[in-house]
């Protein structure tokens, strides 16, 4: 059953959820080139790896995306809420979209509501720490995430971008380094950054050589019978309460568009009480 990559979730053709992949990048509007698995293509200028300088550029690098994206105000909110529209693709043809609402609680919660109006016509899923449930409106079920649910949940949070720039880069055991310079067209470059998790799991973050804003995160996991590349892109970056959010996130897996999200509006510090992460005793309880 082939899955749609949601905002902080995954949607089957069923129609029901389960906590994903949560994934901000940002990318050109001109840019549509799917990377080899170096993060570069042939023509690219690709950096020395063994030349201790490229670790410095790259550190450097990412302290001016965090800079770009608002510095100290991004660094340091704990709570977020977004609405907008998840929009599915299904062959690379966009399908009807739906709104959501998001909830995040860092370190380790988050609640996504997909839907609107009558309750049973609303999803919910949520995760928190290695916890997490789902709601379905429609069928009037509440029951727990599988263990492979979770485990997917939590995995994926280390190819979220915020994460990785919040901190995640300064992990023990995460290396970083400049990568080298890929043309998004004539005359201009975009600067690519290898952020190396382990020595088998690695990111490339494409950065505006300009603004320092993210352009794209390109990323492998395993899955359908083999390594399937993923790619996530930004649109439009907007200031909200002082930090930079794209309006517009695209979703591709081994270069067909699968997903966009459309943001419209994106809060930060807002009130996140504790019970809109506990499994009501019922699906009647469900608020």
């Amino acid at each position: 059953m082939k899955e749609q990559f949601v905002f902080g979730a995954i949607i089957n053709k069923s129609g029901s959820i389960y906590r994903g992949i949560f994934r901000i990048s940002l990318i050109s509007a001109l840019l549509f080139f799917y990377p080899a698995d170096t993060g570069l293509s042939a023509g690219a200028q690709k950096a020395d790896p063994n030349d201790p300088k490229n670790k410095e550029l790259g550190i450097e690098l990412i302290k001016l995306a965090i800079e770009a994206r608002g510095g100290s105000a991004y660094l340091g909110y704990r709570t977020l809420l977004a609405t907008g529209q998840y929009t599915p693709f299904d062959k690379g043809f966009s399908q009807l979209p739906q709104p959501f609402i998001d909830l995040i609680a860092y370190p380790d919660k988050e609640r996504v509501e997909f839907g609107k109006g009558k309750k049973k016509n609303i999803k919910i899923q949520v995760n928190s720490g290695k916890t997490g449930w789902l709601y379905d409106g429609d069928a009037q079920t509440l029951k727990d995430q599988t263990d492979k649910q979770i485990q997917d949940y939590l995995e994926g949070l280390e190819f979220d971008i915020d994460r990785i720039l919040r901190g995640g880069w300064q992990q023990p055991g995460t290396e970083v380094r400049f990568h080298g310079r890929e043309e998004l067209r004539p005359g201009e470059r975009a600067d690519v950054v290898l952020i190396q998790i382990n020595p088998e799991r690695k990111l490339f973050l494409w950065l505006d050589r300009n603004t320092h804003l993210p352009l794209t995160l390109i990323y492998e996991k395993a899955g359908d019978g083999g390594l399937v590349k993923h790619e996530v892109r930004f649109f439009q970056f907007v200031g909200y309460d002082g930090v930079k959010f794209p309006n517009i996130v695209d979703f591709y897996r081994n270069g067909i568009q699968e997903s966009r999200i459309n943001y419209q509006t994106v809060k930060l510090g807002v009130l996140a009480n504790e019970e809109q992460f506990i499994k009501p005793p019922g699906p009647k309880a469900v608020k």
